[in-house]
């Protein structure tokens, strides 16, 4: 049902905020009892009976507030803080994504059959149908199907409360379901405690505010006129304390979740109704608040840096600082709406833009690992067959910066291929892998990219200025992300992706992939005997590396189990911090294997951890990268571990295939290695077997 406006119809809105202001106590108890088909709240209504109206005046009122100023001052952002309300209400950690979708629609049904018998017929024709509309648009917003889920766990105060709703309607437009759950506890010991807690279960991001509001009380006296005169010293005692506690929450964080952490910097914000009495605030305090944000800022920023060096990158800084500047202090601080529970300020819509291309980066971008792009007015203004093109430089720079952290270029374009060409330009030939330029629909010139590169479409983002190209792109292989290369939020995630991938690359992919061609260009496809397979992969110059995982492998190492489904053994999947257990334990081994062959260096294509106890070796992950398939790589690395094993005194190794729906490439890789099924493993006697390591494969250990 199309949403009426004000221009539309002059008088519904004046009528219906009327109406609304007039049955405001009875809005909220619509909309109460239709939250109340949540066990939660029938329970707390239950246990607050003798106070409904203190109940409905603290939980519920707000919304019909927020249906008042949404029609009365024509503003969307109070259809946000609606949804967001909404969201925070149906809240259930323990509910699958079905099952909130159903649980959102039953109590919209019924808060909408609850205002229909309340309101319908006392507004005209035209208000209740704006109404209905509005209230239609918001459930379907909140029960719309996506094809992500990010679970987010949001540790510090209130903050999230001005956030979370400014950002759930805009995430589902992009096909994204935001779950938060929450650490709030303002008392270090007990917030610590929660988070340990939290740890057994799995979330995609973390976001920590330890300088927001008043999370840390001592923090928070900096924004109270009343501390305008405080010392420098009593300045820095503050921000040691304050300090000390952040630091062993960002370390305990770190320490217990592998997914990309995002941490607040202090913006240092004052809130207050009034404009003039946050006017006196800001000046009186502006010293000092200064002073401690500039302290806290730079002891942050070393930290992370520390912190991700000793492990792997996966601390990040949320410059709140930075987003504040941009608006302006004054601004920032300015409420939407106050009550005891509900206070949305303007920081928290500042904020939720950095949250929303955050979460949309970590769902979407992150593990893509191809960006396909189209040329004219996608790289370049104009169209480089019709005369000169002015380049894009910032996004061919946002582009290289994507190469540089091992995403792959590729480009896509209807073009005469004796045009195109790259004078002036910050990216050249040299930086793609594969091009399909002709007058052939760009979904043929797709397919010739997937079969040059053998990804999978998942794996892909196509870049181009044309909505009729990305839409068909889009029907064509429904797994490619496409992008509209006129929108400034693609090329401020793109940039941010390229921020949030990891610094220490084993590998230029792109020369990875070049090489990939060559490799494939020398091997015959018509080699049938066996003598001329090993002929040929003995022409190859095939090396092998094996050697103990450093620390510097770690991360490399766990990644490659995580992202291995069709050769592991046991469909393994593991952690940082249980790959790095296993490193300092000394009844674990980690073995890491790197192949090179003459057209280079493949990186780490294998990695095993075997578990030794007594006469027996364990092994848990073994797995090796679909590159080197066919190779021998697996049989050198066990043909290893055997040769380790009898050095540690053990009799057998003992291992487990574990069918899944993709591994099948390994399901015979023991039986040929002489392993013999016994019950629900396999087992191999150390101490018989002859080696299965090919003879074309040169093995070293490091």
């Amino acid at each position: 049902m199309e949403v009426l406006t004000r221009s539309a119809t002059a008088q519904w809105p004046a009528e219906l905020v009327r109406v609304l202001r007039a049955r405001r106590e009875q809005v909220g108890e619509v909309i109460a009892l239709g939250f109340e088909k949540i066990d939660r709240w029938r329970d707390l209504a239950r246990t607050q009976a003798d106070d409904r109206g203190v109940y409905l005046a603290t939980h519920f009122n707000v919304f019909a507030d927020y249906l008042i100023e949404y029609f009365d001052r024509d503003d969307a952002t109070f259809k946000h803080l609606f949804v967001g309300e909404a969201t925070k209400s149906l809240y259930d950690p323990a509910l699958d994504e079905d099952a909130a979708k159903e649980l959102a629609r039953a109590v919209f049904t019924e808060q909408r059959a609850g205002l229909r018998a309340l309101l319908a017929e006392t507004l005209s024709p035209d208000s209740w149908s704006a109404l209905e509309a509005h209230l239609a648009d918001m459930q379907r917003t909140l029960t719309a199907d996506t094809s992500k889920t990010q679970r987010v766990l949001l540790v510090g105060d209130c903050i999230f409360q001005d956030i979370v709703p400014f950002i759930v309607a805009e995430l589902l437009e992009a096909g994204i379901r935001f779950q938060p759950d929450y650490v709030t506890s303002k008392s270090p010991a007990a917030l610590r405690d929660q988070l340990r807690a939290a740890s057994g279960r799995k979330f995609d991001l973390v976001f920590f505010s330890p300088f927001s509001y008043e999370f840390s009380p001592a923090y928070a006296q900096l924004a109270e006129w009343r501390r305008a005169m405080m010392s420098e010293s009593a300045v820095r005692e503050v921000v040691e304390a304050t300090w000390k506690d952040t630091r062993e929450t960002i370390d305990l964080l770190a320490d217990l979740f592998d997914c990309p952490i995002h941490v607040h910097n202090s913006a240092a914000v004052v809130r207050e109704e009034s404009v003039a009495k946050r006017i006196v605030k800001l000046k009186a305090t502006a010293k000092i608040r200064s002073a401690a944000r500039a302290q806290v800022n730079e002891r942050l920023v070393a930290h992370l840096l520390a912190r991700n060096s000793e492990s792997f990158q996966h601390l990040f800084l949320f410059d709140e600082s930075r987003m504040v500047r941009e608006v302006g202090e004054l601004d920032a601080g300015a409420f939407f709406y106050k009550t005891a529970l509900q206070h949305p300020a303007t920081l928290g819509r500042i904020l939720a833009h950095g949250y929303v291309d955050v979460v949309f980066v970590n769902a979407w971008l992150l593990k893509k690992k191809v960006v396909v792009c189209d040329l004219d007015n996608t790289l370049w203004d104009g169209v480089i067959g019709e005369g000169a093109v002015e380049h894009f430089h910032d996004r061919q720079t946002t582009l290289q910066a994507l190469k540089a952290k091992g995403v792959v270029l590729a480009i896509n374009s209807k073009n005469d291929p004796a045009n195109v060409h790259w004078r002036g330009g910050t990216l050249g030939d040299d930086d793609f892998v594969s091009a399909a330029i002709s007058w052939g629909p760009k979904v043929q010139g797709m397919k010739h990219i997937q079969a040059t590169l053998n990804l999978k479409m998942k794996d892909y983002v196509f870049v181009d200025d044309r909505e009729d190209e990305r839409e068909l792109m889009q029907m064509t292989y429904p797994e490619i992300l496409c992008v509209d290369a006129t929108s400034p939020d693609t090329w401020r995630r793109f940039a941010l992706w390229a921020t949030l991938l990891e610094e220490n690359l084993e590998m230029d992919r792109t020369l990875m992939y070049k090489q990939r061609e060559e490799r494939k260009a020398f091997i015959k496809e018509d080699v049938t005997s066996d003598e001329e397979r090993a002929a040929l992969f003995a022409s190859l110059e095939l090396k092998l590396t094996i050697s103990r995982a450093k620390p510097d492998d770690l991360k490399r190492f766990a990644e490659l189990i995580n992202r291995t489904n069709q050769f592991n053994l046991e469909g393994s999947r593991t952690s940082f911090k249980e790959v790095t257990e296993w490193h300092e334990s000394p009844d674990h081994l980690l073995l890491v294997g790197q192949t090179s062959d003459r057209f280079g260096d493949m990186g780490t294509t294998c990695v095993a951890a075997v578990h030794c106890v007594g006469s027996e070796m364990r092994l848990l992950p073994f797995v090796l990268s679909c590159r080197v398939f066919g190779y021998g790589i697996e049989h050198g690395v066990m043909d290893h571990l055997r040769h380790v094993a009898r050095e540690r005194g053990a009799e057998r190794i003992v291992g487990r295939y574990v069918a899944t729906p993709q591994n099948a490439p390994c399901k015979s890789f023991l039986a040929d290695n002489g392993f013999v099924e016994d019950g629900d493993r396999w087992s191999l006697t150390t101490a018989s077997g002859a080696s299965t390591t090919p003879a074309w494969l040169e093995v070293s250990v490091k």
